[in-house]
């Protein structure tokens, strides 16, 4: 009890009550076994006067029902009493051990410690065949109940230890957070505070000090709301009782005076947590600024786009008027006789109109694409019609330069498809006019395919590819695709041009959603390639079926047919510039129009509604009454007056962008015919509306 009280070591502790017991029995010797953590085994615990063979034997012995006396005692949890080890079946496993021993009896007592629980065995050995007495059971008794308090305050003590080492390790932790706390409260760039739960600040960082100008001695106390600014109080008022009740975080930005009076954007989180309100907060006033200002700038950058685009409108109509007159009556005067230098400038003068239209059509597809007013109209096409004239000009321009010149279509390029057939024109005419215009030697070649859809939910998608061996371009390092982009400076000054025509097929094709690729090497040519998804209106085999009939009887027409009507044709001309007056004028005369001329928008619904007429040429912007104004005069007048059958209107205007042809349809006209017009072009937009007028068609949208 001494060195229990002592706190000895458990092993000198069993050792002492085994020596104690033998002590009053001189004629018998003592052990101790103890329960290893499994609770299955028996360990060796104190056992002195055993011979070391036999404590090595039974050391870890399995707790069984026939384990010997301990390993059974410890299995029912009582005492077990073996008088004759060599004839008790309890012994059979071990008792050649016990006669090695010279051990003869055996009785073992279970160490049980609070609630019963089985803390190992005390056994007591016997040289002889005997029973124990009565004094020696009441010895073995209180040896185990002596064992039992010394391994549960054994066992008490450990856990004591280890609980100190955890408590000191929680300490130090928690010390170590602590310091890491407050080095993180005293460091952060960001406003840390705590106010309880009125509102008093009584607890920040140093950062409040940076950012408002206040010592921190004056804002400990402080009720936050007095920092802010008088139209802020409501609403942080109004979320207060929310924080307290939901424990929700909630952002806001919110403005906090300064020491010096001024007010700055801070944006805070803040939670509520045991009656204490927690924040953090961050000084947004630079970037609420660069966000208005940024604002300031997209707006100012959008009314400069919105003027850019009406000074190209503007400027657009103000060109094409004056450049109208050049065209056609340079068209015009190209069909009387001439003598053959009088022609070559002619035909200098209508290569140089061209090529200023063609300018000026590129600088309005670049302001649309800019402003993203770049529409696409979908329509059904017939892709050989629509890509023949495309072709056989540019195999004009490739004769003209002695180059060869090869198209070559794909098994299915064919049939009838879904898209905007001007614009696809545009690309592919962009394409070959660059491959023509970059080769002096060889040939230019177009590859055309339609690659049928491989899954259902997958699209058609026409495939053209354009090669030529012109002059090239590094296609590492050069951007054809960039406005004003070329691969040298020696480019323009050789084969001229604004670098605008790629940008505008590259802009074309995405909105499209397709993809153009371009590969080349300097001296070695180029490669474009454009892939567009458009689906099939037909399918390919009934459109074959259809091509095959009608030519089988012989109904398809020229792209020109003769317009006959039994008479010369009456046609009213609403135009306010002389030039342009004369230019149609003299493009008509050759076939026996009765052309009438008004000079404004007010003086053409006067002759419309005296006078019978089988088409109205209509300009845009006239003084009085505009080109849209009086188109809507007309068709009020035509329905107010149905015994008069409709005359097609076919707007012939410099305003080319799309809003201006949407306009001019939603006034009533049938078509649009863009400035400056060919006898071509308008002889085409003639026929188009006198056969959508015969035949009742949907109106007919011509921008050639």
């Amino acid at each position: 009890m001494s060195l229990i009280a002592g706190g000895a070591p458990l092993p000198l502790i069993l050792d002492a009550i085994v020596r104690g017991v033998e002590a009053d029995h001189p004629d018998m010797v003592c052990s101790i076994l103890l329960v290893d953590a499994s609770g299955q085994h028996l360990l060796h615990g104190a056992a002195p006067n055993l011979p070391a063979v036999y404590t090595q034997a039974i050391d870890g012995v399995a707790i069984g029902p026939s384990a010997g006396s301990c390993g059974t005692a410890a299995y029912t949890g009582g005492r077990i009493v073996v008088a004759d080890i060599q004839t008790d079946p309890l012994w059979d496993a071990f008792k050649h051990l016990a006669r090695d021993a010279g051990l003869a009896s055996c009785w073992s007592e279970p160490i049980l410690g609070a609630g019963n629980r089985l803390l190992g065995t005390f056994a007591m050995y016997h040289r002889t065949v005997r029973e124990p007495t009565a004094d020696d059971l009441g010895d073995i008794l209180a040896a185990a109940h002596l064992a039992a308090i010394a391994i549960e305050r054994k066992e008490a003590l450990d856990a004591l230890a280890i609980s100190q080492v955890r408590a000191e390790r929680a300490t130090a932790s928690a010390q170590a957070l602590a310091r890491d706390f407050e080095t993180l409260f005293t460091v952060s760039q960001d406003l840390l505070g705590i106010a309880d739960a009125d509102g008093a600040l009584i607890n920040l960082n140093p950062s409040w000090e940076t950012v408002l100008g206040y010592r921190l001695d004056q804002l400990i106390g402080t009720p936050f709301l007095d920092l802010l600014h008088p139209d802020d109080v409501e609403s942080a008022v109004a979320v207060s009782p929310r924080l307290q009740v939901s424990g929700e975080a909630h952002d806001a930005v919110i403005r906090c005076r300064c020491a010096d009076g001024t007010y700055k954007h801070i944006e805070f989180h803040v939670r509520a947590s045991d009656h204490r309100v927690f924040c953090v907060g961050r000084d947004v006033t630079e970037h609420i600024q660069a966000e208005a200002e940024l604002r300031a700038a997209k707006a100012e950058a959008e009314a400069a786009n919105r003027a850019k685009s009406d000074f190209l409108a503007n400027m657009s109509h103000e060109v094409r008027t004056p450049l109208n007159g050049v065209i056609g009556i340079v068209d015009a005067l190209a069909r009387t006789e001439l003598s053959s230098d009088q022609r070559e400038m002619i035909a200098l003068i209508q290569g140089s109109g061209s090529t200023l239209e063609r300018l000026v059509s590129d600088f309005l597809d670049v302001a649309k694409v800019e402003a993203g007013q770049l529409e696409l109209e979908i329509r059904e096409f017939d892709l050989e019609g629509v890509l023949r004239g495309v072709l056989e000009i540019a195999r004009i321009r490739a004769d003209a330069k002695g180059l060869a010149f090869r198209v070559d279509y794909g098994p299915s390029a064919r049939g009838s498809l879904l898209g905007d057939s001007v614009r696809i024109r545009q690309i592919i005419d962009n394409l070959l006019s660059n491959a023509v215009k970059f080769t002096n030697d060889g040939e230019v070649s177009v590859r055309i395919e339609v690659l049928e859809a491989a899954a259902a939910d997958e699209p058609t998608r026409l495939s053209v590819e354009v090669r030529d061996t012109g002059v090239g371009f590094d296609s590492t390092t050069a951007t054809p695709f960039e406005r004003f982009s070329q691969t040298d400076n020696t480019i323009t000054r050789r084969f001229g041009g604004t670098g605008l025509g790629l940008t505008i097929v590259k802009a074309l094709v995405e909105a499209m959603g397709g993809e153009i690729q371009a590969e080349s090497r300097p001296g070695a040519g180029a490669v474009f390639s454009i892939v567009i998804p458009l689906a099939r209106s037909l399918p390919l085999a009934d459109y074959d079926e259809r091509l095959a009939g009608a030519l089988a009887s012989g109904l398809l027409p020229d792209v020109l047919a003769d317009i006959d009507i039994g008479r010369p044709l009456r046609i009213l001309l609403a135009e306010d510039n002389p030039t342009n007056q004369k230019v149609v004028e003299l493009l008509l005369a050759p076939f026996g129009v009765a052309l009438t001329i008004v000079e404004n928008g007010e003086l053409a619904v006067q002759a419309f509604t005296e006078n019978p007429f089988d088409l109205v040429l209509m300009d845009m912007q006239m003084p009085v009454m505009d080109g849209l104004a009086a188109t809507q005069a007309l068709r009020d007048y035509e329905r107010n007056n149905p015994e008069r059958a409709r005359v097609p209107i076919a707007m012939l205007s410099a305003n080319a962008m799309e809003h201006h042809r949407l306009a001019a349809a939603k006034a009533g006209a049938d078509l649009h015919i863009a400035k400056p017009v060919t006898a071509l072009a308008l002889l085409t937009g003639i026929e188009h509306a006198l056969a959508t007028t015969l035949g009742d068609e949907e109106p007919v949208s011509n921008s050639a």
